[in-house]
């Protein structure tokens, strides 16, 4: 990784914060504390060091093209913590104990993918999966300290995998999922560049229509791929977070939406993102 880009003076940014708030699971942490991360057809290797974001693996044209916006530099997170501030005791805990989770960005067509396979799933089986899938149907990178990388496949080669060789990645039964929403990608059935240009609402009712997209999934989609910082994921963590800090009981989606746009506002999903992170690593939740 001899070409390099450093963003200097960074603020509101841990990747180590990031690694673990259930975004991505295609960063790898290396003993040093360093991440080696597969994205959008590159491989990284992201160091900090001080206030300074060390990039080993691209130029500034890259940069600027394409990791500006995954790590979401163009959005002031100094403005939404203040958005957001004081609003409850427990969100403002939350953002000071995650102070440096940002949004990523990522690829659509991956994110669908990943969350569909991350349903009802453990960490370490989501991340053999995929895996397992781009090395299978993805291209190879490049090579790092003797570890090859590849991209995350196309939809084309899911499509016309066979469901055999799917499930031999350790799918479960989800390989069905992906086979058909691969198909329904591909067929045009979903047109996904249309869905970061409709309202939420709308675009989350049409990623439902994808086999294996509920609306937890939907929302995750929305939130790390569409641009949409509103949309708010509910899982068995959210729900326990919302039972215990804010006494909330509401098992329907429409009472749960509505009771999240009142009290987080527009940028409920970054919310989501800190009370996620804040509820795992400071609580345990029976």
């Amino acid at each position: 990784m001899n070409e390099k880009f450093v963003v200097r003076d960074v603020e509101n940014l841990s990747l180590k914060q990031i690694a673990d708030s259930g975004q991505s699971f295609r960063w790898k942490e290396l003993p040093d504390g360093s991440f080696i991360v597969t994205a959008m057809g590159e491989v990284v290797h992201l160091v900090e060091t001080g206030d300074d974001l060390i990039i080993n693996g691209i130029n500034e044209n890259s940069f600027y093209e394409k990791w500006y916006n995954y790590f979401d530099f163009n959005r002031d997170y100094k403005k939404v913590k203040k958005n957001l501030k004081e609003r409850d005791k427990y969100l403002d805990a939350a953002i000071e104990y995650g102070s440096g989770i940002r949004i990523l960005n990522q690829e659509l067509w991956e994110i669908i993918i990943t969350f569909i396979i991350s349903s009802n799933n453990n960490i370490p089986r989501i991340k053999n999966s995929i895996e397992l899938l781009s090395r299978k149907y993805g291209k190879y990178i490049k090579s790092v300290n003797g570890e090859d990388y590849y991209s995350f496949p196309e939809p084309k080669a899911l499509s016309e995998a066979k469901l055999e060789d799917l499930r031999a990645c350790g799918l479960g039964y989800r390989d069905k999922y992906i086979l058909k929403t691969s198909r329904m990608i591909t067929d045009g059935t979903i047109d996904l560049e249309t869905l970061k240009v409709m309202p939420l609402k709308n675009a989350k009712k049409e990623l439902k229509k994808l086999v294996g997209v509920g609306n937890k999934v939907a929302d995750c989609i929305l939130l790390f791929a569409c641009e949409k910082p509103e949309a708010f994921p509910v899982d068995t963590w959210v729900k326990k977070v919302l039972e215990k800090y804010y006494d909330f009981h509401e098992k329907k989606p429409e009472s749960i939406n509505v009771f999240v746009k009142e009290h987080f506002g527009a940028y409920s999903g970054i919310a989501q993102q800190y009370l996620f992170y804040y509820i795992r690593h400071t609580e345990h939740l029976e």
